[in-house]
């Protein structure tokens, strides 16, 4: 479409010459792998509802009451303990087994000791194996973060890893690395990248934060960016008069990021309704090589004062939402499934948001990690209906995400322990089957506090024990497990082995795994979960049962899952050896694939624990190594 006859208003002649300044990079792409799913469908153009105000979706009143600090009482943790800090990682040497293949191998295994089978141990001490400076600032990270890295390289790994990472374990690994400063790396290109890499995990706010430390009232790029987070606050009026500023401030921009900068004038000219000026800005975006979007075509139509057609796309942002907002919105099954982190989660605190879509879509930034559990559950709080506990029991209204909701407020309500602790692994239940099972456990967790472990609920004792390692209350979990040992059922024996992977000051390391052995010997064991098993306790360096090895080698070990392309597993041994913490982190990333530990291929799964272990980030390796086998670990018949 070419406006050449158009008359330049004067914010379009403004356009052509004022400096233009970037916003989001596109969303980086994964290496293809032959279990890459394909994109969903888009759904049809929906007829846009108007909503009424008393219908609509409402995120809590005050941000505050959802966004403080895990650990506080308006995060739903009256205990008062932080859940969710990590104790500081082990100073352990380097203890990879040395081997390219992960799980049982029996033509390469050392050979039994003492009935048990021990990955090899490279000899002697070397520098590699000096504990690491650990920093004070209460990250549970080393000092010194980018050790063999520069900014080419950094942003150039960063743009291949899906960002925010799936993995629960490696968002919170991710986020600590992503905010923590660091010595020698205060550039302006490294400031910058740290913001791209927080807008793009969701992390508005904190980017924010960042901008507002650095000072940015002169800097052309901090200005824009400011003006990006103001959108993403739903604060349209502040966004676009940090725009029309970033316009008189000079700076030189690189071209491949000027036609996000134009969409991002287009917009602010569609608010102001100068249809001139954003199909203008729809023709310079092309220009610059921005490729089709929903925001895009969106300004086209505005121009033409017509209906658009939107073409499928990857990805909708933050910016493609709010101009097809000027025109009639986008379908809410298409948004929820295509949504970028930063739009979901500006979509989950905006009180605008259609009630249909407002509630929907913290569940989506959340499974992306772009919401924490203590988020999600306020906004469960604020938005439940008071439904009677029994008939949420007997599964009557409300439904889906509404029903989720009623139950969590339900469970945390109730002062009866029978009905809490039915509630809790009802509503645990039903997170799960919508893939929020780690996320449901860690909120539910502090409700599941309050219950005392007792032979009348010895029933619940496995849903217990199931919540406090996915929370990291890991005497929660011994307190069940003992419950059930007392009740003269199965017991809950196995569990104990968890325990002894997940807690990193387990003080009897490697004696729980007696009941694995009974397990395996009697089939109990899917033959993957126990590849999965024996490759985790090898990448940590346990000694291994043999009655495990043998049980594992009756079956052909899996293929399947996640594998890097060739290079990726070398370069993650390499980096982690001269602790390049870092650059660790995002291989690991990038090795375990866009499902994180749960999907990967067992070689990519035990050489990502291993250089975790090797990089003196034990306790973020069991954590993984727990966030593997958590899900397909077996659960008693009783339960």
């Amino acid at each position: 479409m070419v406006y050449a006859h158009r008359r330049l208003t004067a914010a379009a002649k403004c356009l052509l010459v004022l400096p233009l300044l970037p916003l989001a990079a596109a969303t980086a792409s994964m290496p293809a792998s032959a279990q890459d799913a394909p994109a969903a469908p888009s759904a049809a153009p929906a007829k846009k509802k108007k909503v009424d105000r008393n219908d609509a979706y409402s995120p809590p009143a005050d941000q505050r009451t959802y966004l403080q600090p895990s650990g506080s009482p308006a995060a739903g943790n009256p205990g008062g303990g932080d859940m969710w800090s990590q104790p500081p990682p082990s100073s352990g040497g380097d203890s990879s087994s040395g081997h390219d293949r992960a799980g049982p191998n029996r033509d390469s295994r050392p050979a039994p000791q003492n009935g048990v089978v021990r990955g090899a141990i490279l000899p002697g001490v070397e520098k590699d194996d000096l504990a690491p400076v650990m920093s004070e600032d209460g990250s549970g990270l080393p000092y010194e973060l980018w050790g063999g890295m520069d900014v080419a390289a950094l942003e150039k790994l960063i743009s291949t890893i899906e960002i925010p990472p799936r993995s629960p374990v490696l968002h919170d690994l991710w986020k600590r690395l992503i905010t923590s400063p660091s010595p020698g790396t205060s550039s302006a290109n490294f400031a910058a990248l740290r913001l791209e890499a927080l807008y793009r995990s969701g992390l508005a706010r904190e980017a924010a934060a960042e901008i507002a430390k650095q000072g940015g009232n002169d800097s052309p790029l901090l200005v824009t960016l400011q003006a990006r987070n103001e959108l993403a606050s739903g604060h349209s009026d502040k966004a676009c008069e940090l725009v029309a500023r970033s316009a008189t401030l000079k700076g030189n921009i690189p071209a491949r990021l000027k036609g996000q900068s134009i969409l991002m004038a287009g917009y602010c000219s569609a608010i102001q309704d100068d249809k001139s000026s954003a199909g203008l800005a729809a023709d310079l975006a092309r220009e610059e090589g921005v490729e089709t979007s929903p925001g895009l075509e969106a300004l086209d139509a505005l121009a033409l004062n017509s209906k658009p057609h939107y073409s499928p796309v990857k990805q909708i942002t933050l910016l493609d939402y709010r101009i097809a907002e000027r025109v009639g919105g986008l379908p809410h099954k298409t948004v929820l499934e295509k949504g970028e982190p930063a739009l979901l989660v500006s979509l989950a605190s905006d009180h605008s948001t259609p009630a249909d879509l407002g509630m929907p879509s913290t569940e989506a930034a959340a499974r992306l990690n772009a919401l924490t559990p203590e988020q999600l559950a306020g906004i469960y709080r604020v938005n439940a209906e008071q439904v009677p506990a029994d008939e949420l029991l007997a599964g009557r209204v409300p439904q889906g995400v509404g029903r989720r909701a009623a139950l969590f407020r339900a469970a945390e309500d109730e002062r009866t322990p029978m009905r809490k602790a039915r509630l809790i692994r009802t509503f645990l239940d039903d997170a799960k089957h919508e893939g929020l099972g780690m996320i449901g456990a860690q909120m539910i967790a502090p409700t599941t506090a309050q219950l005392r472990p007792a032979p009348e609920i010895v029933w619940f004792a496995e849903t217990g024990v199931e919540i406090g390692l996915a929370s990291g209350q890991f005497n929660m979990a011994r307190d069940w497990i003992a419950v059930a040992d007392q009740g003269g059922g199965p017991g809950l024996g196995h569990w104990r082995a968890l325990i002894d992977i997940a807690d990193a000051k387990e003080p009897d390391r490697g004696r729980s795994f007696s009941a694995l052995e009974t397990y395996a010997a009697n089939g109990r064991f899917p033959s993957a979960a126990l590849y999965r098993l024996t490759t985790v306790l090898e990448a940590l360096d346990y000694l291994v049962p043999i009655p495990l090895w043998d049980a594992a080698n009756r079956t052909p070990q899996p293929t399947s899952g996640y594998l890097p392309e060739t290079g990726v597993l070398t370069e993650l041994q390499v980096a982690s050896k001269k602790q390049e913490f870092g650059h660790t982190v995002l291989l690991v990333m990038k090795a375990l694939g866009p499902n994180g530990a749960q999907d990967a291929n067992l070689i990519a799964l035990g050489d990502s624990i291993r250089a975790l272990k090797r990089a003196g980030l034990e306790a973020d390796a069991r954590r993984l190594g727990l966030e593997a086998l958590l899900p397909s670990w077996p659960r008693t018949e009783t339960n």
